[in-house]
């Protein structure tokens, strides 16, 4: 063929660095990017529990030891470390001056949060948070059906994320055992899992209130840190909206139910039901992923969450901690 007929190339690929490979979801945003983004350059972080080498999505990628050196060649970046990195490695991003997607938690705990985030905005950093349940189809039809009023006047919410991890022995060895680690990050089960469902509950009504009202938390195993997961009591704009997120649920998944006066709509992974005086209305979806993060990061869909969500995130998850600590 000559080079008169070949095929346009298209546009350049955005050149990405990832920083840290010790979140579970890496993988799932390396597959994401595959064919939209190209990878020039692996920091691999700290590595708690150590390692059997590169992430399989990242071989033949250079490795550097630092920060600073993988973000010189790169145009975006990609936070997966764990949570104690997240101040270390979005600093180096500020000061690269690039756009970065990085896992949640944004910080530890409340203060850290409202910390980082302050530091982040005053250096104009574009940071958006894993938040991917803001891009799952079935989700974002439930906040467009939820907007046109097809429910009438909201009275009950329940939301599920639960997953069998513990049982399955996720937290152990070298995968994300980091995860009950108090020196790395870890917050427990309802933490790590509720922070998506209080995201949701924001972005499905912005304008919207949250606030606490009580909460109950599964005892930890041996060596986990607070909690294996709970539910906690919302106050909702005025609608009760009761939370479950936990780590011993099989076979778990992601799941809403918003009750109102005029029709009741349920999401179970993919599928949307909904349910009114005039029959029922069936949807099949793709289900949540984690990599529709990734996606709506490289394509600029959808409303990206960004320092403000996760401190506000933080706020409620800590008075939820607040609320389920024992007496005295």
């Amino acid at each position: 063929m000559s080079a008169d007929c070949a095929p346009d190339p298209g546009p350049p690929r955005p050149r990405l660095a990832v920083l840290g490979t010790a979140h579970p979801h890496l993988g799932d945003h390396l597959r994401a990017l595959a064919g939209r983004a190209e990878v020039v350059a692996v920091h691999e972080g700290r590595r708690p529990g150590g390692g059997s080498g590169p992430h399989p999505g990242l071989r033949g990628v250079p490795v550097v030891p630092d920060a600073a050196a993988a973000l010189a060649g790169a145009q975006l970046a990609l936070v997966c470390a764990t949570t104690a990195e997240h101040s270390e490695l979005l600093t180096a991003v500020a000061r690269a001056g690039l756009p970065a997607l990085v896992e949640k938690p944004l910080a530890v705990g409340l203060a850290e949060t409202r910390e980082l985030a302050e530091r982040l905005t005053a250096a104009g950093t574009a940071v958006t948070t894993a938040m991917f349940l803001r891009q799952a189809p079935a989700l974002r039809r439930a906040r467009s059906l939820v907007a046109d009023g097809r429910l009438g006047r909201l009275v009950a919410c329940d939301a599920w994320f639960t997953h069998p991890g513990l049982l399955d022995g996720r937290f152990t060895g070298t995968g994300a055992a980091w995860m009950r680690d108090a020196r790395w990050g870890a917050r427990g089960a309802f933490a790590d899992l509720g922070v998506h469902l209080v995201d949701l509950l924001r972005w499905l009504r912005p304008e919207a209130g949250l606030r606490v009202r009580g909460a109950v938390r599964h005892p930890p195993p041996a060596g986990l840190p607070d909690d294996a997961g709970g539910t906690a009591l919302l106050e909702w704009g005025g609608v009760p909206a009761a939370l479950h997120a936990g780590w011993m649920s099989r076979p778990g998944g992601v799941r809403l139910r918003l009750e109102g006066t005029l029709g009741t709509l349920q999401v179970a992974g993919g599928e949307l039901t909904l349910a009114t005086a005039d029959g029922t209305l069936t949807e099949v979806h793709r289900p949540p992923a984690a990599g529709d993060a990734m996606t709506a990061f490289l394509t600029g869909a959808g409303e990206p969450a960004g320092p403000a969500d996760a401190v506000a995130c933080a706020r409620v998850l800590e008075e939820i901690a607040e609320a389920a600590a024992p007496p005295g």
